[in-house]
């Protein structure tokens, strides 16, 4: 019986430690956790056996004092003692296991030693060091033996800096928080449309006319009409040469690689505002100062001109930047222009081509055959592969994975970006709740479950995956304030994703680990989402009845949860959540996190309307489009109304398509009112419907007309809205209700989707 109960204590002493965490994002390949703890104390040193960690020793040394409020030395090793130091040594021989980033960390009662097989494995190592360090307040750090390497060879960040502008200072930043997330890379996107922010010394008008634009930041960003000639061009700005290389050898100290983005054939108007001679028609339609789509006005690839100009950038380009990879962009290229140029159509002849998309594969070869001759690699988004992939190009997979799975097919070298988990310009919370981005819905969460290597590869084709990378495109991040907000903490997720192995990946440990991020962020001075704490309500619908039961919850496990049903703000005395609750009558809720008796952000506010067609049976005649159906036609009568956010699943979309749907109450309900709420957003094509109809019977046989309604679109100036058409009758005894809501029908005159398919989004059918 005692050796039983030994062996059970055994047992659970060893699932505790397994279970222990230490503070660490991302978190190491290998750790084992030991009793007993260093001690740092002003006897401490930080000693180092190679003049290559000099630099970093001595700029740890200073950080870690600063934190920790003692004096720590930084000193050459010279064989001498190690008691009460942090001894930095680089590996003789080199030791596989660790590889180029890797390294071994012994943190022992006496002493600590970090080795590795370079200074960046070193670098890395020191910050492990120093998240141990300002975790603790009395200077004291757990023994532990730490063997850790990253799991990709490609961990980056990348920063558009066309959009809006931003200063130097947020780029020194962000390289730093890089090197702290053991990031490698980062990926400056210095062109676009609306604005061209590098030095190019032969054409200096790329500067003094393709840096700037007409400010109009008063309107939504999709509604800024091209400037006209003679407009005051204020906003914008540009980084000098001298400014890049700095910023250049700064990373590449702290093992970041800068990869500039240098885009061709389109997002290049910021270009031919400066020299429209390199388009197809010579037109100057200026810097836009909002989004342009499509993007048709773009490099003339029937020009010799057109890759004599490249050719000079790129030189520059390459001067500046040591990296192997130089992006060209690729994407989103309409070929309109080159159907209409005689130029183009002759290059297409001249060449044998097939067609326009086989002209864009002759663009990207030739500038491809130029980066090679220098010793270069291009790499570019995954457009580059129509018409024929150029030969040692690298496909940057953004349009979700399937280019990255072609590509690694075809034996390139492939990096994981799809919109879905690596577009940080997306939503991470309720949109009522945080500052105005592109859509989308990219939570904490889903970030950290993301795995970069497709199931569809195999484990030859998969070794062709390199990594992925975060996607900050900056139409709605106009200040560095934003850039911040967007990028942190999700770029602590991403960088576990990429650094730790699979195995190690655990979503509850991370977000026990990521409080004290979250103050390191903060003690930093970075302006930080907390949207992993905003409340979810989720709202489960029986088969039948006309109730609902509520729950309520976070990303961030073991948060308290206060909620109100009186419409008034949770508080720090509002009744504490712990099980679902009912609701049976028409209810706003109001939930918020709160975190050392304070609550952490804004309530989240969920209207749950429990109207007299709430969970009625319904039919559609028209089945949504399979990118919007929500939950169905049921979504129309489960009580709750749609945002201004078409994708928060509240919304029926139909392309091209009517509304035609027909409800049973039941039973025979009076009734007077009927509202249906439709959307228009003309950015993302949808419309507000032109007309709508309800119609009532008693036997589902026979219906009156008792309604139709004319539909104006909303001013223009409101390109978002939701529209609710709403029917007031004399109250009349009804069990069956038909509705019919035609669409816009094809999107009007100068609009980018003009002559295609309108969308019809429609929410909540109300009826009262």
């Amino acid at each position: 019986m005692k050796k039983d109960l030994k062996l059970v204590v055994v047992l659970l002493i060893i699932a505790l430690q397994s279970a222990a965490q230490l503070p660490l994002i991302p978190y190491p390949a290998h750790v084992g956790i030991k009793d007993g703890s260093f001690q740092f104390s002003n006897k401490s040193k930080l000693l180092y056996d190679s003049p290559l960690l000099k630099s970093m020793a001595d700029a740890s040394a200073t950080s870690w004092s600063a934190t920790s409020a003692l004096q720590i030395e930084s000193l050459g090793y010279k064989n001498s003692t190690i008691e009460n130091s942090v001894l930095l040594s680089l590996n003789q021989p080199f030791n596989l296991e660790l590889g180029m980033e890797g390294y071994k960390l012994d943190i022992q009662p006496t002493f600590v030693v970090l080795r590795a097989n370079t200074p960046a494995g070193i670098r890395y190592g020191l910050q492990t060091i120093g998240q141990l360090l300002d975790a603790t307040t009395d200077a004291k750090i757990s023994c532990a033996t730490i063997v850790d390497f990253p799991r990709f060879s490609y961990r980056g960040m990348h920063l558009d800096v066309s959009r809006h502008f931003m200063p130097i200072s947020l780029v020194y930043k962000l390289i730093d928080e890089l090197e702290r997330h053991k990031m490698n890379v980062f990926h400056w996107h210095l062109v676009d449309d609306q604005g061209w922010r590098i030095e190019i010394k032969k054409y200096p008008k790329l500067t003094e006319v393709g840096a700037w634009r007409e400010d109009k930041s008063d309107k939504h960003w999709n509604d800024r009409s091209l400037s006209k000639a003679g407009a005051k061009t204020t906003y914008g700005g540009f980084y000098t040469q001298e400014e890049v290389s700095s910023l250049v050898a700064y990373a590449a100290e702290r093992n970041i690689t800068v990869i500039p983005e240098i885009e061709m054939p389109a997002h290049v108007m910021s270009v031919l505002a400066a020299y429209p001679e390199l388009s197809c028609t010579g037109e100057n339609l200026g810097v836009p100062p909002g989004g342009v789509w499509p993007i048709t006005h773009i490099y003339c690839a029937g020009k010799e001109e057109t890759f004599n100009f490249l050719e000079d950038v790129l030189l520059e380009v390459l001067d500046l930047f040591p990296s192997t990879y130089i992006h060209i962009g690729g994407d989103e290229a309409d070929k309109t222009e080159w159907k209409k140029c005689d130029k183009c159509q002759q290059r297409i002849k001249d060449e044998g081509l097939k067609d326009e998309h086989e002209l864009q594969s002759y663009f990207i070869h030739r500038i491809e055959a130029l980066l090679n001759d220098h010793g270069r690699r291009l790499i570019g988004w995954d457009e580059i592969l129509e018409g024929g992939l150029a030969p040692n190009a690298t496909v940057m997979s953004w349009r979700g994975e399937e280019g990255g799975i072609a590509a690694a097919k075809m034996g390139h070298d492939v990096i994981m970006t799809p919109g879905t988990h690596c577009y940080f310009d997306h939503y991470q919370g309720d949109p009522s709740l945080e500052p105005l981005a592109i859509g989308g819905y990219t939570p904490l969460s889903k970030v950290y479950n993301y795995e970069p290597v497709p199931e569809e590869l195999t484990a030859e084709e998969s070794r062709f995956v390199l990594g992925a990378q975060a996607n900050h495109w900056t139409e709605y991040m106009p200040v560095p304030e934003q850039v911040e907000y967007m990028a942190f903490p999700r770029l602590a997720a991403l960088s576990e994703v990429l650094w730790s192995p699979r195995s190690a990946r655990n979503w509850e440990q991370f977000t026990s680990r990521l409080p004290l991020q979250l103050k390191r962020y903060e003690q930093r001075g970075l302006n930080v989402a907390k949207s992993a704490y905003q409340v979810a309500i989720m709202p489960e619908i029986p088969q039948s009845g006309k109730f609902l039961k509520v729950q309520l919850i976070t990303e961030m496990p073991n948060t308290i949860i206060r909620f109100t049903t009186d419409g008034t703000d949770p508080k720090a005395n509002s009744p504490q959540y712990e099980k679902p609750f009912i609701v049976d009558k028409t209810t706003t809720v109001k939930a918020t996190s709160f975190v050392d008796g304070k609550s952490v952000t804004g309530p989240r506010v969920q209207t749950f309307y429990l109207h007299k067609g709430f969970n009625s049976s319904i039919l559609l005649t028209n089945e949504p489009n399979k990118q919007y159906t929500s939950g169905g036609a049921a979504s129309l009568v489960n009580g709750i109304r749609g945002s201004i956010n078409h994708n928060d699943k509240n919304w029926l979309g139909f392309a091209g398509k009517n509304l035609e749907a027909q409800i049973d109450l039941g039973e025979l309900k009076d009734i007077h009112q009927i509202t249906i709420d439709a959307l228009h957003n003309e950015g993302a094509w949808i419309f507000a419907p032109t007309e709508a109809k309800i119609e009532i019977s008693t036997d589902g046989k026979s219906f009156k007309t008792i309604k139709k309604v004319e539909i104006e679109s909303p001013d223009n100036e409101l390109i978002r809205d939701i529209v609710q058409i709403t029917a007031d009758f004399p109250q009349e005894a009804v069990r069956y209700i038909k509705i019919s809501v035609r669409n816009y029908g094809l999107c009007p005159k100068g609009h980018p989707g003009e002559g295609k398919d309108a969308w019809l989004f429609v929410s909540e059918i109300v009826v009262e």
